[in-house]
């Protein structure tokens, strides 16, 4: 058994205490989802066995959920939002990274660099969810109902760098408009690439390095191609879970109030372990640790390794938060305006100790 198989194993066994809303009260209830792509770990371990066994077992069966992955209905990533918008699917959870320019606020709580550690990140979510509960509701038509990581996104180099001085004059491959900015920040020139672009030009020498998970650049063989590891983190992968407005208005208040239980108590739970896990072991098996158990995020096994992993030294991390406050954040004032950055200011911006000017 998997360490998130075990997660959802005790999250069963909670089941066995009164819950808020009791099974019996609850009217025959069945729902369309639409969740993350097929044998990832967040469709497989996290939201899968959720709708398909927490959820029927949790209600006696009386809430349903007919679930598949995006993948098996051919829908991108940038799609999501305006589906679960239009009432496609009754819930649909997918990546903020992916529908950023459906809102501005979608960045506030991953820009890059902002949250080192998951910690952090989930004071941040914790701060910001009113604002993003509002904004949801009212520009897309949506009721968010959670939200977790998918892991760090942290640096693969082929070649040598012992600290962030090394990153300077680097090709390197970025996945957002922030973390352009601080990769520019750091003497490193962008590139955008796709993600199954990023193996051969690493082999070309067409980049010298590029973020992206630590589980998934295990999984997608950057191991082969890389030589060091650099545990500079610039993003989570945030993943949201929402439901169409109009549909969740007209649900029963009892299974309302069943599903938000679920979600906080059982969904999000499971999320950020797995966050956890994938993170660890993404690590210590690319950098051939002891503690690396390569089935940890099955059903995609994680591959032992021998990369040379860079820790950030205290300097680093001190001039990793001067660039995020001075060079990453004036973008994400620009795009998100007065009022936005104001609202950021009095919550997530209390969690990092960080005041952005909302004239830009």
């Amino acid at each position: 058994m998997t360490t998130l198989s075990r997660l959802f194993g005790a999250a069963a066994l909670a089941g066995l205490a009164p819950l808020a809303v009791q099974a019996g009260d609850l009217p025959a209830t069945e729902l369309s989802v639409i969740g993350s792509p097929v044998n990832s770990p967040n469709w497989t371990n996290v939201l899968q066995p959720f709708w398909t066994e927490t959820v029927p077992a949790d209600s006696d069966g009386r809430v349903t959920a007919e679930a598949v992955s995006m993948t098996d209905l051919g829908v991108k990533g940038p799609e999501l939002m305006r589906l679960a918008g239009a009432g496609i699917a009754d819930i649909i959870a997918g990546s903020t990274t992916l529908i950023s320019g459906e809102l501005p606020e979608n960045d506030s709580i991953d820009l890059a660099g902002l949250a080192q550690d998951i910690d952090t990140l989930q004071q941040v979510i914790d701060a910001y969810r009113p604002v993003l509960e509002e904004r949801y509701r009212d520009r897309l038509g949506v009721v968010p109902l959670g939200f977790w990581p998918t892991g760090a996104q942290v640096l693969w180099c082929a070649a040598p760098v012992e600290d962030l001085d090394d990153l300077a004059g680097k090709k390197v491959r970025v996945f957002s408009t922030t973390t352009a900015a601080l990769t520019a920040a750091l003497g490193a020139t962008p590139v955008t690439m796709a993600f199954n672009e990023v193996v051969p030009a690493l082999q070309r020498g067409v980049i010298d390095c590029a973020f992206t998970g630590a589980n998934s650049g295990n999984n997608a063989k950057w191991t082969d191609v890389t030589t060091h590891l650099v545990d500079l983190t610039v993003g989570w992968g945030v993943n949201f879970i929402v439901a169409n407005s109009r549909t969740w208005d007209g649900l029963d208040p009892a299974v309302q109030a069943f599903l938000r239980d679920e979600i906080r108590d059982r969904l999000e739970p499971a999320g950020w372990e797995m966050a956890r896990v994938a993170t660890r072991q993404g690590i210590w098996c690319s950098v051939g640790d002891d503690r690396c158990e390569p089935e940890a995020t099955a059903p995609r096994n994680l591959t032992k390794t021998d990369l040379t992993l860079v820790e950030l030294s205290d300097e680093d991390n001190e001039r990793l938060r001067r660039i995020v406050a001075e060079q990453v954040m004036p973008e994400f004032t620009r795009a998100c305006g007065a009022d936005c950055v104001a609202r950021w200011n009095e919550t997530v911006g209390q969690v990092v100790d960080i005041q952005l000017d909302p004239a830009g």
